[in-house]
Parts: structure tokens; sequence; C-alpha cells
């Protein structure tokens, strides 16, 4: 009984009888809510194990029953391990067992095991309903789906080697430049939560290229080896005019940045940016100059050099447009030696 309940009990207690004959007992009027209480309670306790028995549930089954309902469920893998679980468990974990109490519990009984065709929508048109209603998948032959581990080099190294025939001489050949490293935050209503960034590119020195960024909260070097991984798998080739230069000028603007490049004769040599020094260190390219203008941002100037190099246009590209041959593009022919 609450408080509240009580102190209204006390009032009426104080109240003169109407019938005369003085004031009514407070141990009365208590004895007598607490038998409705039990009353009512009773009642509802009643009503609900009435509707329980209602539920056509076994009382007892045998262990071969039990097992031919599990298997309707789960794979003959889930079976095992469910069946040793039981196994596990003693009569005295049993008794000392704790009843789960449901976080959204429903205010009525129900057989949420049954389907109903009113209140229950079935999946899809097919649905059997005699059936559980997500049945098993068959087991595949596959193995697990296993993420890679970043940080691990050789994990990668094989990765590569099974998946694009790439040795592991080979990329460990590449030269690695770590071009940027810096402090980055990310403001949350918690505060700002800091970390380290990397961007990483690698090469062969001959047209192969690749960029990789990453972060990481604890160490710089964390950070360096996962954007080194991604740049590993995200290499491509750059085409390249004589094995040395550029076919032809180019432009771009990229989130603010303004970068012009220009072919050079042989000998020229790397006359640019030094983020785009690296880059045609990286792709093998050995002449070439060029200007970057607008913003100076480091992470924009490498992509946008980057995707200059990646998206030129090839003199057999505009040969095809033009219907012509490429020879007639590159205004190069070549007689017989007589």
């Amino acid at each position: 009984m609450s408080n509240r309940t009580f102190q209204q009990l006390l009032r009426l207690a104080k109240r003169p009888n109407l019938h005369g004959t003085g004031p009514v007992k407070t141990s009365q009027i208590a004895s007598e809510s607490t038998n409705a209480t039990k009353a009512i309670s009773e009642k509802i306790s009643s009503e609900i194990r009435q509707q329980t028995a209602k539920l056509e549930y076994p009382t007892i089954i045998t262990r071969s029953e039990h097992i031919q309902r599990l298997s309707k469920y789960y794979s003959p893998k889930m079976l095992k391990s469910i069946i040793a679980a039981e196994q596990a468990v003693t009569p005295d974990l049993w008794n000392k067992r704790k009843t789960a109490t449901p976080v959204f519990p429903l205010s009525y009984v129900d057989d949420l095991a049954k389907h109903d065709s009113f209140y229950d929508l079935p999946k899809m048109p097919w649905t059997d309903f005699s059936e559980p209603h997500q049945p098993v998948p068959p087991p595949s032959d596959l193995p697990p789906a296993v993420p890679p581990d970043l940080m691990n080099t050789d994990v990668v190294e094989a990765e590569l080697a099974n998946n694009r025939g790439i040795s592991s001489e080979y990329l460990r050949r590449l030269v690695v430049r770590p071009l940027v490293r810096k402090f980055v935050a990310n403001v949350t209503r918690l505060g700002k939560i800091r970390s380290f960034y990397s961007l990483v590119i690698v090469g062969d020195q001959n047209g192969m290229i690749g960029l990789g960024e990453a972060k990481d909260r604890n160490e710089a070097s964390r950070a360096a080896m996962k954007a080194k991984s991604k740049a590993l798998r995200n290499m491509f080739y750059i085409p390249r005019l004589d094995n040395r230069t550029i076919f032809c000028s180019l432009e771009s603007n990229y989130h603010g940045v303004d970068v012009e490049l220009w072919p050079r004769p042989p000998g020229f040599g790397l006359r640019v940016n030094h983020l785009i020094h690296e880059v045609a260190v990286c792709a093998g390219i050995k002449d070439l100059s060029g200007k970057v203008r607008g913003s100076r941002n480091k992470m924009n100037t490498i992509k946008a050099t980057i995707e200059m190099l990646r998206n030129q246009v090839l003199p057999e590209e505009i040969a095809q447009a033009r219907g012509k041959k490429s020879v007639d593009i590159k205004k190069t022919y070549f007689a017989a030696r007589k």
C-alpha cells in the first residue's frame, strides 16, 4: 500500500460515521482494502493460468522428439553445439537459473510461435507457415570472410600475390613515400577525438603508382602502415611518352588547387613542386615542369596530380575519335631502309 493511500484511509477513519456509531476503525478499513487487492490479484492470476492452459504445449516430450524439433530450426553443426550445451547444464545450475525479464513485455498472453492470418503478415508470397519463418541456409564451402590485417605487411603481400599474381619481390622493390603526416581531430558532443593522419604513395618507377590514406588514434607509425597497405591495393598504371614524360599539357582545378603540368624534352629533369616531384619519381616520369597556384593544400595537390596523370588523353584515343591512324596523330612516319 502506498503512503498516499494510507493517508487517505486515515482521513476517512477520523470522520464521524453517518449511522451515528462513532469513528470508523482504521484497522477495519486497511483489512478490507487488503482483502480486495488480494481478490483482484487472485482473479487476474487465475485468468492467466486458464489462458496459459489453453495453449497447446506438451507437458513431457522425449529426447528424440526434442532433437527432431530442434533440427527443423538449426543446422547439424549448430544442433551439436546446442546438445553439448544442454548436457553441460546440471540440475543445480538449472535450479539456480534466473528468469529473463523482457524489455518490452506484452500486456496479454500469446503464443508467438504460431502464425496469425490477420496480425502476422507473410514475409514472401511463397512462405510456408507450417515450417519455421527463417529456414536454415545451406552450408557453404567458401571460407569465412576475414577482414585483412592492415598492420601486417606480409598478409597484404600474400593477398596481392594470390588475387593479382604480384610477387613479393616486386612489392619489396616498390618506392614508398610518406608525404603527409599530421594531427586531426573529430569534434563530437563529448569533445575532440584526436588521431594521426598519414598519406602514402607507392610506385615501381615504371608507370605503376598507388595512393593510400589512413588514421590511427594511438601511433603515427600505425597510420603510415595502414596507408601503405591501402596504397598497395589501389595501384594503377600511368601512361608515359617514351617512358619519360607526359603526352600533352595538363591543367586541373581540384578543391581550390590549380595545377598545370607540361611535357619537356629529354634531359630537362623534374622542375616542379616538391610533392609533384615525389609523385613523378614514383611513377617513373623523368622530364616534367609544372606550376601550382591557388591553395597549397598538400593532400589536394597530390590527389590533383595523380588524377591528371591518370586521365591523360592518349594519341590512340584521339586517332580513334578522328578516324585516323596513331602515326598520323603523332606526325611520325617510318620509311623502309634501303
